[in-house]
């Protein structure tokens, strides 16, 4: 039996994406709060590392001294780093107490070693984590549901009661990550009421949990304390009780939070009384579409109509709110034709971004266990990404992803969402078709560059795209309103995006061009004249209005 512990010193390791805005590491910020608030006497340090840092240093940065238990928050894309990280902290100290949890912990456990790590951690994990170090502490090894070693296997931890949980944000253990304008991870509810097979939440609860609103209020009052610039709410479909969404709505207006949250949605949930309080705030929203063709959606367990999906879409066009799409490339039964049919459809619903992702067979889920059956292949380690399909081989899968890097640059790096549906009334193109012949124009374009150019910002190559495809069709009349209505866009994505005030020259005036919203080419052309060059400059009241002022030098 291990002997007991007198004073225990827990580290936890963290290792998020990159500094910056992906460095909040929620999960092991949550897990040493529970050990703070219920072993008061008790060490516990969080060590926070990026995949930037190499894995040996950073566990040979961990003092020896102290090292009786380390708690590792493993996903599917720090596993690699984690793994490295575990096998050299374990070789310096082999009487360690060594357990990981987290996502990746939780969905495929059997990928662990246990004979490197004590045990993991399966769902959940505040109260088993407690618990388990608690058995530690009296010489134990850890036999609980949530806990599984080569010894022990209980299913998934029992869901905690969120009231009972201790707050990383008030419990100021979260402070080192609150530097003014900082990117912070809001969580408000736990679960999930659907399950699309390709997700993790497919495998959770279906009941969903709330945090109390007073938590939420007081948590609220510290990131306004902090100056936090950008909050992520973790809720997997944040819209999905009104009345509670509205509420929160109205607390975060009635705070005049300066701080720009991002919320995830659903797109068939929204209706006007909600648009309208999301149009109150500073905030964007994220909408998962994965894709439009019926027969995908149904493996995918997921429902979509068309024509009615767009009409909520268009609530948001209505009060300019900022929204951004996802779509994935490989799912059951999809296709190349399938994928560029809804790439097609979502760009023309003005999102000003798509978020697009090859499928990931993410062990846990339903379509991972049902990928033999649909014939899908994919990568054995993670991010475990498809590599075919019976509908999708490898060279239609290589020029999808030629389509997202695309999409990617000129499309939402560009912010051409809002100008994209007048690019194709003047080329007569589709928008993928647009995207791939944009691709071979960037190739060609890099060829042409000497050694000593900059690399041209996107806004330039969009410009310069444009004006090398309409003259190539034969359309240079629709030139001049064109760029002009495609530069008055820019400026504006330009200015929200470095809030710099740009100067951008236009061939008509402004209430001429926003005609373009509504009205063809032709009839624009055969109505307006061509006026002198316009010169803006660009800028914003107090309450985030835009207005123009000439440039007169």
């Amino acid at each position: 039996m291990p002997a007991t512990i007198g004073h225990m010193t827990i580290h936890l390791i963290s290792c998020c994406l990159e500094e910056g805005n992906l460095s909040y590491p929620l999960g092991a910020l949550c897990i040493q709060s529970a050990v703070l608030s219920h072993l008061e006497n008790e060490q516990c340090i969080h060590h926070a590392f990026t995949l930037a840092d190499d894995p040996v240093a950073s566990a040979q940065s961990i003092p020896l001294a102290s090292l009786d238990v380390a708690g590792l928050s493993v996903y599917l894309w720090n596993r690699g780093w984690m793994d490295t990280f575990a096998l050299t902290l374990k070789a310096r100290n082999s009487s360690l107490h060594l357990f990981a949890g987290g996502p990746e912990a939780t969905a495929n456990p059997a990928s662990f070693d246990l004979g490197l790590y004590d045990f993991l951690i399966l769902g959940e994990g505040e109260e088993t984590v407690v618990q388990a170090l608690k058995h530690i502490k009296e010489g134990k090894i850890p036999r609980l549901p949530g806990v599984l070693s080569r010894t022990n296997a209980f299913g998934i931890a029992p869901s905690p009661r969120l009231d009972l949980l201790s707050s990383p944000l008030l419990s100021g253990l979260a402070d080192p990550f609150l530097s003014p304008g900082a990117s912070v991870l809001w969580e408000m509810t736990r679960g999930c009421p659907f399950h699309c097979s390709f997700c993790f939440e497919s495998r959770g609860e279906r009941s969903v949990r709330h945090f109390s609103f007073e938590r939420l209020e007081a948590e609220l009052d510290y990131l306004v304390a902090h100056e936090a610039g950008e909050v992520y709410v973790l809720d997997p479909t944040f819209n999905m009780d009104k009345k509670r969404t509205i509420a929160i709505l109205a607390m975060l207006e009635k705070k005049q939070a300066p701080i720009h949250f991002v919320f995830e949605v659903r797109a068939e949930l929204l209706d006007n009384a909600l648009a309208d309080a999301f149009a109150r705030i500073d905030c964007s929203l994220q909408i998962g579409l994965q894709s439009t063709d019926k027969k995908v959606l149904e493996a995918a367990n997921r429902v979509f109509k068309a024509d009615q999906f767009a009409k909520k879409i268009q609530l948001l066009n209505q009060r300019g709110i900022a929204f951004g799409l996802d779509l994935i490339i490989g799912l059951p039964h999809d296709s190349l034709a399938s994928f560029t049919k809804s790439l097609d459809y979502a760009m023309l619903l003005k999102p000003s971004n798509l978020d697009i992702f090859p499928l990931s067979l993410l062990p846990g889920t339903l379509v991972s266990d049902q990928a033999s059956s649909y014939g899908i292949v994919s990568m054995e380690q993670a991010p475990y990404t498809i590599l075919h399909s019976p509908t999708f081989s490898e060279s239609d899968l290589k020029q999808a992803m030629r389509l997202k890097s695309a999409c990617d640059l000129f499309f939402t790096q560009g912010q051409a969402g809002m100008w994209m549906h007048k690019l194709c009334e003047a080329t007569g193109r589709k928008p993928s078709s647009l995207l791939t012949l944009f691709d071979s124009y960037l190739s060609y374009y890099k060829e042409k560059m000497k050694p000593e150019d900059e690399e041209p910002d996107v806004f330039t190559l969009q410009e310069a795209f444009v004006v090398s495809l309409l003259k190539k069709l034969g359309n240079q009349r629709y030139l001049k309103p064109m760029l002009s209505y495609m530069e008055l866009h820019q400026g504006i994505a330009f200015f929200h995006m470095y809030q710099e005030s740009p100067t951008i020259t236009l061939s008509y005036p402004l209430e001429q061009l926003a005609l373009l919203d509504t009205m063809s080419l032709d009839d624009f052309l055969a109505s307006h004249a061509e006026s002198e060059e316009i010169r803006l400059s660009i800028h914003s009241t107090d309450e985030g209005e835009l207005y123009f002022l000439p440039v007169t030098e």
